[in-house]
């Protein structure tokens, strides 16, 4: 009894641990409240400050890479120590930047590899702490990606409006004292502190080498690029489309910013029990199938109330992809080298974060006044068709089944 004790104490400390971290990590997305202070401070255009985020989602995925290997050989307190200091620092100096460049190097190259070099290795320990529910603990976790923008987005809001760019320098040492406070629970379990045997090298765990070569993994990769592409094309412009498609004003229109984000979180939550009961190709199937749904629905809204439902439908379903893949990385192809290997399939996510936009802005009218939108949820709803497709192949081979998840957790 006592053994057991000491290990759900164990891994609810790192479930804290981990929880904190990611929202610290995520709060990322909460970016565009910074836009006009920074271009006053860069003197840049919109989108010149705007590649600030895709410059971070880029570092964040390469520094995944390079952090998953050494979280799978040493483990991940140390990354959370390196990693808290560089994207506390990343931040914290955003107050003193004067060019774009600066603004480039902090938030960024610093920021973003911070965010890389803490993210999945948080995620993917606390993971092999519940081996017997990992989905559920993974939309548990992932809930905190969706908290994280949330409240930075109305703290930053009033600390650079009180403050102007020094604003900055609270948050970046916020960011760091909560990562370096939690970061010791860090710690890799052994044989004895999970509820099922270590995992052990075997024949279902492949090393990153083995995995590039398989056709499973691009079209997982595929996949997981096109579920997001076809979220983030109209998730990203959000604001912009309620003020245009249904003549809002700027401040109803943040209205549904905050109604999509707590749909992002509620969906995350039910996506990680379903992911355990159904497996995660018959989820990301429904998540798709609900994609479709809501961007239709929106597409042929003309009132509030429609508007909203539909996108807490969408809101719901995006939110749920990020929950369904380190699930299905660790299932197909092992823990033991999960680390780098979540690390490469998490590029499908940096993949559909930069081109989602640019397509969004590709098939947009701007001339056709409420219906400027119109093409892009039909190509939104097409890519998302299309994924479904890939997914249902997948299923059909046996990925990501329910039986699946059954063989990897024995």
């Amino acid at each position: 009894m006592e053994t057991t004790n000491t290990r759900m104490v164990h891994r609810s400390h790192v479930f804290t641990a981990a929880f904190l971290i990611i929202f610290c990590c995520a709060a990322s997305s909460a970016f565009s409240v910074f836009a006009i202070p920074l271009q006053k401070a860069t003197g840049g255009t919109e989108s010149q400050v705007a590649l600030t985020l895709t410059l971070y989602q880029f570092f964040m995925a390469c520094f995944g890479v390079a952090s998953g290997h050494i979280m799978d050989k040493f483990g991940a307190k140390k990354l959370m120590y390196f990693g808290g200091l560089i994207f506390g620092l990343g931040w914290l100096l955003t107050a003193f930047v004067h060019n774009l460049f600066f603004l480039y190097l902090t938030v960024g190259l610093m920021a973003g590899a911070g965010n890389g070099i803490m993210y999945n290795p948080a995620l993917l320990t606390a993971l092999k702490w519940f081996p017997e529910k990992r989905g559920t603990i993974s939309g548990l976790l992932l809930g905190a990606a969706s908290l994280g923008p949330l409240v930075l987005a109305k703290v930053g809001a009033i600390l650079c409006s009180q403050y102007g760019m020094n604003g900055f320098i609270p948050i970046g040492l916020a960011y760091l004292v909560i990562c370096w406070a939690v970061g010791w629970m860090m710690e890799t379990p052994t044989e004895h502190d999970v509820a099922t045997p270590a995992v052990t090298a075997n024949s279902h765990d492949f090393t990153p080498q083995a995995m590039l070569k398989t056709w499973q993994f691009w079209s997982l990769l595929l996949l997981f690029s096109i579920a997001c592409t076809a979220g983030i094309m109209l998730i990203g412009s959000l604001s912009t489309i309620a003020q245009v498609q249904l003549q809002m004003t700027p401040i109803v229109a943040a209205n549904m910013v905050v109604v999509n984000t707590l749909a992002n979180f509620g969906g995350r939550l039910l996506t990680g029990k379903l992911t355990d009961k159904l497996g995660q190709t018959k989820t990301l199937a429904g998540i798709l199938i609900l994609t479709m749904v809501g961007l239709a629905g929106l597409r042929f809204s003309t009132g509030l109330v429609g508007f909203t439902i539909f996108l807490i439908l969408l809101g719901a379903s995006f939110g749920g992809v990020l929950v369904v893949y380190p699930t299905l990385t660790g299932n197909t192809f092992g823990s033991t080298h999960s680390g780098i290997n979540y690390g490469l399939m998490f590029f499908g996510y940096a993949i559909g974060a930069l081109v989602g936009p640019q397509i969004a802005a590709l098939f947009t009218d701007k001339g056709a006044g409420t219906a400027t939108y119109y093409p892009a949820y039909l190509v939104a709803i097409g890519v998302a068709a299309v994924g479904l497709i890939i997914d249902l192949i997948l299923m059909s081979k046996g990925i990501g089944t329910k039986k699946q998840t059954e063989e990897s957790a024995k």
